[in-house]
């Protein structure tokens, strides 16, 4: 299967095939998620360094927040804000399910977002030196990851939606590569301490999950959005913490 429609779906880059990609076509290739974070990872890699010459840390963490949410085109930021929306908002698994296809944003959905905005860069400003690169390069990877096992593990909540076809396919061939691209990469770059971020990132799948499933009956394409914006900010704050105490140190690019 093509990485293509998974790059098409995942990322806003300039791509000429973008418009005759099916949804049918970017389930199928979810097993290139995990990687196709890698390549949004590099990409942030590259203006940090850059952005970097030129301003002080404070500046670059923010254009770093900035970058991430434009390279996506802010997907899974729309969808943690109606996830929020729906599953503070509404009171029933069947109204949580309503509200979450309003495309108006309310309260709970504006703090969310904030929220999550705010994590990512107290998360990069507190991150050592040492292991910037690696956690900017990895995180959207593991993130990815995160919807996978978020996808896989957990029934979607409605009978048919944007997101049925990708819980359909998941599981097995999906995942397992996915968890496999993962954990490469993670114990790659940061050595046998990368197993605690992959750990990380399945708690957090698993939170999720568990959460949408009491709350809404399932999962639904806004809460794999929403998985993955927790996730990146929970593994950016993980890493640094972790790093911080030495449990953590850079491996393959020290």
């Amino acid at each position: 299967m093509s990485p293509l429609p998974a790059l098409a779906f995942l990322t806003r880059l300039p791509l000429p095939f973008r418009k005759d990609i099916a949804l049918e076509d970017i389930a199928r290739s979810q097993l290139w998620f995990p990687a196709v974070g890698l390549l949004i990872g590099a990409i942030l890699v590259g203006i940090d360094r850059l952005a970097g010459r030129a301003l002080p840390d404070p500046s670059v963490d923010v254009i770093i927040v900035v970058a991430l949410a434009a390279i996506t085109g802010a997907l899974h930021l729309d969808g943690l804000a109606d996830a929020a929306d729906g599953l503070i908002g509404g009171h029933t698994p069947a109204r949580r399910l309503e509200i979450m296809r309003d495309v108006h944003a309310g309260t709970y959905a504006i703090v969310a977002v904030v929220c999550v905005l705010a994590l990512k860069w107290g998360g990069l400003a507190a991150l050592p030196a040492n292991v910037r690169g690696e956690t900017l390069l990895l995180v959207p990877c593991l993130a990815r990851f995160a919807m996978l096992v978020a996808i896989a593990g957990f029934p979607y909540a409605r009978p048919e939606g944007v997101g049925a076809g990708f819980h359909e396919r998941a599981w097995p061939v999906a995942t397992v590569i996915g968890a496999a691209t993962a954990l490469t990469a993670s114990i790659a770059l940061l050595g046998p301490g990368g197993l605690y971020p992959v750990a990380a990132a399945i708690a957090v799948a698993l939170l999720c999950g568990v959460t949408a499933t009491r709350l809404a009956g399932g999962m639904t394409g806004d809460l794999y959005g929403a998985t993955v914006e927790i996730a990146e900010a929970a593994l950016v704050l993980f890493i640094a913490a972790f790093a911080n105490k030495t449990w953590i140190d850079a491996w393959l690019l020290r």
